[in-house]
Order: structure tokens, then sequence, then C-alpha cells
């Protein structure tokens, strides 16, 4: 594949990524929380519970999946959107480089 090739199709692997992240970003909205929250997973007595049947590892993994599952909405989404778009084009144009 021709390299003016390669860089157009790295353009246009941008140009949708990037003009859908800001669409999202634009457009959504952040979740919101029930009229208290969700007061269990706050409070020190249910975290110590969870440490005393789990470990600390039990912790780990909780605070993580709490991370990642809040990566998929809102407006947060639309940052992750836009680290994917510049992941794939810069993979992409790698992948398909020519070698001598």
């Amino acid at each position: 594949m021709k390299r003016s090739t390669r860089l157009d199709l790295v353009r246009g692997i941008l140009m949708v990524g990037l003009t859908s992240a800001v669409a999202v970003f634009f457009t959504a909205v952040d979740p919101a929380a029930g009229p208290l929250g969700n007061p269990q997973d706050d409070s020190k007595i249910y975290r110590r519970t969870m440490e005393m049947v789990g470990g600390t590892a039990n912790l780990v993994a909780s605070d993580i999946t709490d991370w990642l599952t809040g990566l998929w909405h809102g407006r947060t989404l639309a940052y992750t959107l836009a680290v994917l778009t510049v992941v794939a084009a810069y993979a992409f144009f790698f992948i398909t480089e020519d070698t001598p």
C-alpha cells in the first residue's frame, strides 16, 4: 500500500472517530445516581466486610471494576472513544507499513 493511501486512511479513521467522540461529548449526559446514590458501596462497614471476606485484592478488584464500568458512561465515553481512535489509527498506520 502506498504511503499516501495509508495516510488518507489514517486521516479518515481519525476524522470519523474524533467526530464521533465530539458528538458523544456534547450529547451525553452523565448518569444520575439515585436519590441516595449507592450508600452501601460507600460505607466503611461494607468495605471492611469486603476486605475481611476477600482480602485487599477484593477491594482493589472492586475499585478497578467500578473504574472500568465508569469509562463507558456519560462524557467519559467520549474520552475513551477519542483515545481508542488514536490508538487504532496509530496501529493501522504501522501494521500496514511495507517492509523493504
